[in-house]
């Protein structure tokens, strides 16, 4: 009885119980989730964000932040997916360090992959390296090349939790983006600060002051955007001494992901085109050893209707190429701003596609858009007085495909327009004779440097040999200057037209909107090619497109020459087929602009500073006009070519035009007292006169016989060493010769002379090292520290920025140089005395400098 009692006791207990557990469930779902979620146990990912203030933006991956903590909520579904990692300048204490929206760092390729209980980072790509493939389908063989080309992994992190479905996990980041890692670093190595990079920086992490600002998630890429504090020291390496500073930089490091599937077919690149291109190593079983494979920088511009393509019908493409216009620009540059963007659409017209080129503002109303983010590409002005103008861009190392471009317009590159403006087209151009250029001459000239990094942004690289194709005398017609202006490429460094003369008649000055060698280029990287299947057949169509041009001089490629300069048909800052002709034009606009400079600027300069400023300007560009002359003396033109190219990739300059601009040279250095006439330049400065600045900076090169030696052992007709110096000598002493009273810049000159004779008969150790701290880069002579080979990119397959000249030992003047001098003393001494006072007394000064030095000896 006493059982039964109990069972009915326990099971009314029972029925009660259930009914207020479900009341009581009942009531907690009235008063909300977080109550009943309290009821439960927490799991690792509740625990992470306990009892903390945090914000969360959903996205591709969710981002978390707190306090100075970011953490990536990383889906498992994107683990060993490709990325790009961007770091972009959102706010800067002194922009001389580096400019707003600009990236000082390539974005890291990486991907994140799973082991054991860690997330790793792994840099899939890394700069030093490049990327190893085979197009053989043998899986051992391609494992095998997987197996020694692991991508490094660069950090591991605790897997802290895993979301509530396990489909994400979560893990810190901190300590990329609140940090100081050289691979996202802040500052631009060659900035203002630096000197251009003349100066050594040294910056200190100051993680005190240092925090996470913002994060930003979206569908297709995030953003953490972290404010950095540095004490920063630049040292300078002469002097040692250095200066100290403050630097605070936002930085937004913003995260893309890279296509895994449908990637962009590569388009193989040619070195005769002037072409931005990708790397990797091939290591084919189709040679006897790997091999390089070139790739065309290229955006990924499709037909969106391929049929209708076909037809021959002009289509807009799938996806067009946008830039995104800063509205931080003055007013007046934003409409030369958008023209310069759109002006390449002609030359995309010309392959089949239109509306390829897309401008707009930056928005005010799009919540998405950044224009910091490595999502979007933009056109970014940068408030300092640096006279310049970029355009990078950052591409898929997979296949070469550009995926964002920024181009950045500094500021003064106002002033330089203005400058070149004034001394190379005011002998004909009467708007430009002010101190402020007008609205159509701005206009004009601003859509030319926006066109230009443009060109830059879609693959095109310099092409310097472009003016070359151009006959002088042709840049003083109307009629051609009309359909070519200075230049067939804008991605020349060919300005303006200089060789214009005062009452030339309704001659184009400025370069073209697009020339015929940009149209070309375009297409060479653009133009679909619908029937191709695979690289190497769209490659023999592209390459059929080349031969076609091979000859033609307005197509020539021409390097930009960096380290050393040989080639005279690929110089930067000059114009026309014939360095003496357009120097003798360049000259005489220029004497003629200084004597008309006070007249054209009195009401305007009331300070002369803007007089100083331009005469400044007008010894620099004389300079140029002479540099481009000598730079033809141990010349070589240098032009990348294929079996059964009509031109030779090799070729001296022929010895009377080696001679002809050498003469000329001497001729303007003994004649510079025009520089110096008080008349113009009395209110302008105090000090030695500018002539001697002039023919100081070609002191060192006068003596120098390498380049004619080169040319006299590749061209045995060539130009030799003995004749260069028996024209130096003939030229520098005409006046003495001939029994002339020497001008002041021929005394200074035949001092500069003798002193470099001196350099050059001097002991072979203390001659050789004056040399190569001197020289190299005027003279063209390439060093290699410590004993290292120079090995760059340019050396292979005829790509890179300079075509491959050695010239380390090849020249053997001594004995010329002591011929020279031993005929520069007679002739000396049998000159001193028969000539005025202040005559003898040089000729006796120079004596007596050779007296010493034999002495010394």
């Amino acid at each position: 009885m006493n059982k039964n009692f109990l069972l009915v006791l326990f099971c009314l207990f029972s029925f009660l119980l259930t009914d207020v557990v479900e009341v009581q469930a009942e009531r907690r779902k009235k008063k909300g989730k977080d109550e009943c979620v309290e009821q439960k146990k927490e799991s690792k990912y509740d625990q992470l964000f306990e009892g903390k203030k945090y914000v969360t933006r959903e996205g591709m991956i969710t981002l978390h932040k707190f306090e100075d903590k970011v953490y990536f909520e990383f889906p498992l579904t994107l683990l060993k997916r490709e990325f790009l990692l961007g770091s972009t300048v959102v706010e800067i204490s002194d922009n001389g360090n580096a400019i707003i929206g600009q990236k000082p760092t390539d974005p890291l390729h990486i991907a994140f992959q799973k082991r054991d209980k860690k997330i790793e980072l792994v840099q899939i790509s890394l700069p030093s390296v490049l990327q190893v493939y085979s197009d053989t389908d043998q899986e051992s063989y391609n494992r095998a090349i997987r197996n020694s080309n692991i991508p490094p992994v660069l950090k591991a992190m605790e897997i802290m939790a895993y979301n509530a479905d396990s489909t994400a996990v979560v893990f810190d980041m901190t300590w990329l983006f609140l940090a100081d890692d050289a691979r996202l670093t802040p500052f631009e190595p060659y900035s203002r600060s630096t000197g251009y990079g003349k100066l050594k920086r040294r910056a200190t992490f100051n993680r005190e002051v240092s925090y996470i600002d913002d994060i930003k998630a979206f569908e297709d890429n995030i953003a953490v955007i972290s404010s950095l504090s540095y004490d920063q020291s630049l040292m300078s390496p002469v002097t040692g001494k250095s200066v100290k500073t403050a630097v605070t930089v936002k930085m937004n490091r913003s995260m893309i992901l890279l296509p895994e599937k449908d990637l962009m077919r590569g388009r193989l690149a040619d070195p005769r085109v002037g072409l931005f291109y990708s790397v990797k190593e091939n290591m084919t079983t189709e040679t006897d050893g790997s091999r390089y494979t070139f790739l065309m920088n290229r955006w990924r511009v499709e037909p969106e209707d391929m049929e209708a393509y076909k037809r021959g019908e002009l289509v807009e493409p799938v996806k067009p190429i946008v830039f995104y216009v800063d509205n931080g620009f003055p007013e007046d540059w934003k409409a030369a701003v958008h023209a310069g963007i759109r002006e390449w659409n002609k030359a995309f017209e010309e392959i089949g596609l239109k509306n390829v080129m897309v401008s707009r503002d930056f928005p005010t109303d799009d919540p998405e858009f950044d224009p910091d983010n490595l999502k979007y590409s933009c056109i970014r002005y940068a408030p300092i007085s640096i006279a310049n103008g970029m355009g990078p861009s950052w591409t898929d190392p997979r296949t070469g495909e550009i995926i964002n471009a920024s181009v950045y317009i500094y500021h003064d590159v106002i002033r330089l327009i203005n400058d070149m403006r004034f001394v190379q087209t005011a002998q004909v151009d009467e708007r430009v004779r002010t101190v402020k250029q007008p609205d159509d001459v701005l206009y004009e000239s601003m859509r030319y440097i926006v066109a230009h990094e443009v060109g830059h942004c879609l693959g095109l690289m310099h092409n310097m040999a472009s003016s070359f194709s151009i006959p002088v005398d042709s840049l003083r017609s109307a009629t051609f200057t009309a359909k070519y202006g200075t230049t067939p490429s804008i991605m020349d460094y060919a300005r303006y037209n200089y060789v214009a003369q005062p009452g030339d008649k309704g001659v184009r000055l400025t370069p073209p909107e697009l020339g015929v060698y940009d149209y070309y280029a375009i297409k060479v990287n653009y133009q679909p090619v619908p029937d191709a299947t695979t690289m190497e057949e769209e490659n023999k169509v592209v390459q059929d497109w080349i031969a076609e041009k091979a000859g033609d001089p307005m197509y020539r490629y021409g390097k930009q020459q960096i380290r050393g300069v040989y080639d005279p048909s690929a110089l930067t800052e000059d114009l026309g087929d014939d360095a003496v002709k357009a120097g003798d034009y360049g000259m005489a606009n220029l004497k003629y602009i200084l004597n008309h400079l006070n007249e054209w600027m009195q009401p305007r300069d009331k300070d002369y500073s803007y007089r100083m400023h331009i005469y400044d300007e007008i010894v620099y560009q004389c300079r140029g006009y002479l540099y481009n002359a000598y730079m033809n003396v141990g010349g070589v033109y240098l032009t990348e070519r294929f079996v059964g190219d009509p031109m030779p990739s090799f070729q001296v300059v022929p010895k009377d035009i080696q001679k002809r601009n050498f003469l000329f040279l001497l001729k303007h250095l003994k004649n510079l007292e025009w520089l110096d006439d008080f008349s113009y330049t009395g209110n302008l400065h105090v000090g030695a006169p500018k002539s001697q600045d002039v023919i100081n900076f070609f002191a060192g090169a006068l003596l120098n016989t390498k380049r004619v030696s080169l040319c006299a052992y590749r061209e045995p007709d060539a130009y030799t060493p003995k004749e260069y110096l028996d024209d130096l000598y003939a030229g520098v002493w005409e006046s003495t010769l001939k029994g002339r009273k020497p001008k002041q810049s021929e005394r200074y000159l035949q001092q500069v002379v003798l002193n470099g004779l001196f350099a050059r008969l001097a002991p072979a150790y203390k001659a050789e090292s004056e040399r190569q701290s001197r020289e190299p880069m005027f003279a063209g002579e390439r060093i290699c520290m410590s004993g290292e080979r120079c090995r760059h990119m340019e050396d292979v397959a005829g790509f890179g920025l300079h075509y491959g000249v050695y010239n380390v030992a090849h020249d053997n003047s001594q004995h010329l140089y002591y011929l020279l001098l031993q005929h520069v003393e007679n002739l000396l001494r049998q000159k001193v005395g028969t000539a005025d006072r202040e005559t003898n007394l040089h000729y006796s000064y120079l004596l007596e400098m050779i007296e010493d030095f034999r002495n010394a000896r």
